[in-house]
């Protein structure tokens, strides 16, 4: 498993994954028939890959689907969000053309896949070609906090350097043969998460992926979907809520009312040094990189649903 990231004086930021089948393999035994979300079984594509002994036969039953749904490839990522910053992300790269899971992150391609900013807000599909990602009104209005190493520099300066990335985007988009498909966002249980599935071939145009194509790529995108909900726990981790203990839950609300360190300490009757402390071990479980972004953390997490069932509540 290869991990990329970055680090500000805090915490490590940004938290990247990449994990093939291997990984998938060296995961605990799963019984075929466990149950599936909201006490459906297994189905499909699912029960087959959970059924499959080993990585050889798992790409022996997904390779011929996905060519029969008229796609070459399928890119397989769960992605944390911080409002529109992504922070996390962990991707599974089993059927993504060679090399380009590497890439994507090494060179923050992220930052900039109109198709992120979509199905991560959306559960319906996106049609997609270069040509659309290109001209993406969210690429069009990009700014410095998508240039590399956040460089600042005037607005021309930007949008040069802004359309500079997007044209290496799709260059190496196109030299992958990932030219159109369809994307889809598909729900989890973390209030600050989506998986995102995007399926991929060589045709220019999204005009060429026909209805159909798109119904069957849904249900290889759900079938794999819950399949890695099983087997894959570096990619489906637990609600991070049950990992904070009662003070943690307590800073995060004070945080999200404004408080100060020193009014916390003085809440909490602690000193400033715990309450920092208990804030540094936060921004790191959350891979937040300041204040805002936790307490934004914190207004979408004790508001999810069961996250006040968590250690020490």
């Amino acid at each position: 498993m290869s991990q990329y990231g970055s680090s500000d004086t805090d915490t490590d930021a940004l938290s990247f994954e990449v994990l093939g089948d291997a990984d998938l393999d060296s995961a605990p035994a799963v019984p075929d028939d466990d149950d599936a979300p909201n006490g459906q079984r297994l189905a499909g594509i699912a029960q087959e890959l959970a059924r499959a002994n080993g990585a050889q036969e798992r790409q022996a039953l997904l390779r011929p689907a996905l060519r029969a749904a008229g796609f070459d490839s399928l890119c397989y990522m769960r992605i944390s969000r911080i409002g529109d910053t992504i922070n996390r992300i962990a991707y599974f790269n089993a059927f993504s053309p060679i090399g380009w899971a590497p890439r994507y992150v090494r060179e923050r391609f992220y930052e900039i896949d109109a198709r992120l900013a979509y199905s991560c807000r959306h559960e319906w599909p996106m049609l997609w070609d270069l040509s659309s990602i290109a001209s993406s009104p969210s690429i069009a209005g990009v700014g410095s906090n998508v240039l590399a190493g956040g460089a600042m520099g005037t607005p021309a300066a930007q949008r040069t350097a802004a359309a500079a990335r997007v044209e290496r985007f799709v260059a190496a988009s196109r030299d992958a043969g990932m030219q159109s498909g369809v994307s889809f966002g598909l729900g989890t249980s973390d209030a600050l998460d989506t998986c995102v599935a995007i399926f991929s071939n060589s045709q220019p145009s999204k005009a060429r992926v026909p209805d159909m194509s798109i119904g069957h790529a849904y249900a290889l995108a759900v079938g794999l979907h819950e399949f890695i909900r099983l087997r894959a726990p570096q990619i489906n981790r637990p609600a991070r809520t049950a990992e904070l203990s009662q003070i943690q839950r307590s800073i995060l609300e004070f945080i999200t009312l404004g408080l100060n360190d020193k009014d916390i300490a003085e809440r909490l009757g602690t000193s400033h040094h715990n309450v920092d402390y208990s804030l540094r071990q936060l921004k790191k479980l959350y891979h937040a990189t300041n204040r805002v972004q936790l307490a934004y953390i914190a207004g979408r997490m004790l508001d999810a649903p069961g996250a006040h069932h968590g250690a020490g509540s």
